[in-house]
């Protein structure tokens, strides 16, 4: 189980911008789709806890990216853009529906929200997580319960 470490006790790992942007990209779609899971459907306890951990591992992936040659993190620009504006942006609305049938349909499931509260609330998680990477602040606590 991955524990909430402090920024100091993660393990940085530094690679080129391009690959740093690339890792991250690989991370976006099932990121942005458990957090849609955990906050927008009422699945069973044993569903949300994998899908917590699945969350966790991937910010802890995220949060330990640094980028050559000095060990910086990116600015909030950088993961706000590559986490929810590229995927999102201007198509907010189409694209939740999308991710939100999608789940509906696999899980026979109904949403809780409407993909207008969902695509707020999911704004403003990468909004926070951004700033925290930026800063190099710890981000496990975050994650939606």
């Amino acid at each position: 189980m991955v524990t909430d470490m402090k920024p100091a006790e993660t393990m940085e790992m530094a690679y080129p911008r391009k690959y740093v942007e690339n890792i991250i990209i690989g991370l976006e779609d099932p990121l942005n789709e458990h957090l849609v899971k955990l906050v927008s459907f009422d699945f069973l306890a044993e569903q949300r806890r994998h899908f917590r951990r699945e969350v966790r591992s991937w910010l802890v992936k995220i949060q330990r990216l640094r980028m050559k040659p000095d060990s910086r993190t990116g600015s909030v620009k950088f993961y706000y853009g590559l986490l929810f504006d590229y995927p999102f942006g201007g198509v907010e609305l189409q694209n939740m529906r999308t991710i939100m049938d999608l789940i509906s349909e696999e899980y026979s499931l109904r949403p809780t929200k409407s993909r207008e509260e969902l695509a707020g609330w999911l704004q403003q998680f990468h909004a926070r997580l951004a700033g925290r990477l930026h800063h190099g602040e710890t981000v496990l606590d975050l994650v939606p319960d």
